[in-house]
């Protein structure tokens, strides 16, 4: 057993992996959302921010994948571009994700609410 566990422990990429499983489980500031806890509008000056700064994005062929807040968000890959620059930790507005995403702003609306509902996001126009 000990064997084992000394290879294991001499896998280089361990600290990697281990910190990017920890860091999509980091639980954010809870930051309401108010007025907007039922629902995101599509409202091209409303800001957005993810609640953590160690959110993890993950690429897939079919799928992206976002770890944050202690719960993951599965999306199209249409989703990377709306999704890159709030891993990045930028509060920006949701016109301009759309337009960097190449995506209707209901659309951005729609995944910016899934990101509120699971308190990975903050939305409010002051923020």
């Amino acid at each position: 057993m000990r064997k084992r566990l000394a290879e294991l422990l001499d896998d280089p990429t361990l600290l990697a992996r281990y910190r990017a499983a920890m860091d999509g489980q980091a639980v954010g500031r809870m930051v309401p959302s108010l007025p907007y806890i039922d629902g995101v509008p599509a409202d091209s000056g409303l800001r957005v921010r993810l609640t953590t700064t160690r959110a993890v994005l993950e690429v897939g062929e079919n799928v992206v994948m976002l770890s944050a807040a202690g719960s993951t968000f599965e999306f199209a890959p249409a989703a990377e571009a709306v999704l890159r620059p709030l891993v990045d930790g930028r509060t920006i507005d949701l016109a301009t994700l759309a337009d960097t995403a190449g995506l209707a702003l209901e659309g951005v609306a729609g995944l910016v609410q899934e990101l509120v509902a699971g308190q990975a996001a903050t939305v409010g126009s002051l923020l």
